[in-house]
């Protein structure tokens, strides 16, 4: 498989018969340390990875934290990732990744509703849920 990026569009673009599956972690890896990914080449990469890779989280972890490191403010990627730590993890693991949002988005409206709303619906006790 080869990814082409142009140096004029940094946006990430599967050419036809390119997929990440045949590739895998380590295609995956070189295309993140490359460093050439615009927004949109993200939200793309992160689409492939997870529909390619839905259940392996490794993969998932790789792409969301290279892609959280450059764009923190992205709230709604936070929960999507969050989702997906919960799905295949644990809650902790969840919470792990929500109060990294908090830490790297402090003060995202959007990051607080969805980390409460969060611990609203997974937590029994309220004390769990206060700080």
């Amino acid at each position: 498989m080869e990814v082409h990026i142009s140096k004029t569009e940094t946006e990430w673009q599967p050419q036809k018969g390119d997929s990440l599956e045949v590739s895998g972690e380590q295609k995956l890896k070189e295309l993140i340390a490359e460093g050439e990914l615009d927004f949109d080449g993200w939200t793309k990469l992160i689409l492939e990875v997870e529909n390619l890779f839905h259940a392996d989280i490794q993969k998932i972890c790789l792409v969301y934290d290279s892609f959280l490191s450059e764009f923190p403010l992205c709230y709604g990627y936070w929960r999507k990732y969050a989702d997906h730590m919960l799905r295949l993890c644990t809650v902790d693991k969840a919470v792990d990744v929500f109060e990294r949002a908090v830490q790297s988005a402090t003060y995202s409206l959007g990051v607080w509703v969805d980390y409460c709303g969060f611990a609203v619906s997974v937590f029994e006790d309220d004390n769990d849920i206060r700080w």
